[in-house]
């Protein structure tokens, strides 16, 4: 029973490393698409690849630090 469910997790994990692998490698086929001339379609991968790229960014820099009140930074002891 454990060894059915540690192979079911593992190819689990295989494919979940399959699709990040894809998707780290998008921009590098949208360049190779544009290049041998397939205009759309390599700039529909870039556009996706960079839509990507920012909600990456934007989840990971949701808000600013909040600044100390000034007498929690002037309070010496």
């Amino acid at each position: 029973m454990f060894g059915t469910m540690t192979a079911f997790l593992a190819i689990l994990m295989v494919l979940a490393l399959r699709n990040l692998a894809k998707a780290a490698l998008m921009p590098v086929y949208a360049v190779r698409d544009i290049h041998r001339g397939r205009y759309v379609r390599g700039l529909v991968l870039l556009s996706c690849s960079g839509l990507a790229a920012w909600s990456i960014w934007a989840m990971t820099h949701t808000t600013r630090n909040a600044a100390a009140p000034v007498a929690a930074v002037m309070h010496i002891g």
